[in-house]
C-alpha cells in the first residue's frame, strides 16, 4: 500500500500556530509540567517554548508550587478513592524521560533515603499511585516471564496486591504466564 493512501495528508500550520498546537498537546498529554520541561522534551529555544505557550494557555489550567508554575488540561481528577494502583513501565519511558526535573514522581522513594540514581530515570520503573516506588526486570524461564521487583521498601497488603495486578497485566500483553519472583 502507499503511504498516501493510508495516511491523511497533514494540515499545514503557519508557525505561531505550530508551536501553539505542540504545546496544547504537549501540557494535555504531559501534564502537570512546566515551561522549562516543554522546552527541554520539545528541543525548542525557550522563547518559542514560552511563546507557544502564551498561545496555548487559555486551553490549560495552571498551579504554582514552591513559586514554580505548572501548566495542566483543565480537568484533571486529583481525588483517589479505593486501593492502590500500580504500573509497570520500561526503560526510558516517557513518565520519567519526559521532564527535567523529576522530584515529584520520586518523592516517595527519596523519602525513604533511597538513591536509585540512574535506574529510577532509565530504567524499568514500578509507578504506585503516580509515585516511583521501585525497579524490576524481566526474564524468561520456561514458557513464561520472570518479573523480579527491586523491593526498595516492603509493599503493603494492597500495594503487593497492586503490584501482582500490574504484573499479571504485563503477562497477559507478553502473552505469556507470569512468575514474580
Amino acid at each position: 500500500m502507499l503511504l498516501d493512501e493510508w495516511v491523511p495528508a497533514a494540515r499545514t500550520m503557519e508557525r505561531d500556530e505550530a508551536l501553539a498546537e505542540l504545546a496544547r498537546r504537549y501540557f494535555m498529554s504531559h501534564g502537570p509540567a512546566t515551561l522549562q520541561d516543554f522546552a527541554w522534551w520539545s528541543g525548542l529555544a525557550v522563547a518559542d517554548a514560552r511563546a507557544g505557550l502564551e498561545m496555548a494557555k487559555s486551553h490549560l489550567a495552571h498551579e504554582v508550587v514552591d513559586g514554580r508554575t505548572y501548566w495542566l488540561p483543565p480537568i484533571v481528577s486529583t481525588i483517589k478513592d479505593g486501593p492502590p494502583s500500580a504500573y509497570l513501565l520500561p526503560a526510558y519511558d516517557e513518565y520519567m524521560v519526559g521532564y527535567t526535573d523529576r522530584s515529584a514522581a520520586l518523592d516517595r522513594i527519596q523519602a525513604q533515603g533511597v538513591a536509585l540514581g540512574n535506574a529510577a530515570v532509565l530504567g524499568p520503573t514500578i509507578v504506585l499511585d503516580g509515585q516511583i516506588v521501585d525497579t524490576w526486570k524481566r526474564t524468561f524461564s520456561q514458557g513464561a516471564a520472570v518479573v523480579t521487583q527491586g523491593h526498595v521498601a516492603a509493599p503493603t497488603e494492597a500495594e503487593a496486591r497492586a503490584r501482582a495486578a500490574a504484573t499479571q497485566r504485563y503477562g497477559a500483553f507478553l502473552g505469556l504466564p507470569v512468575v514474580l519472583a
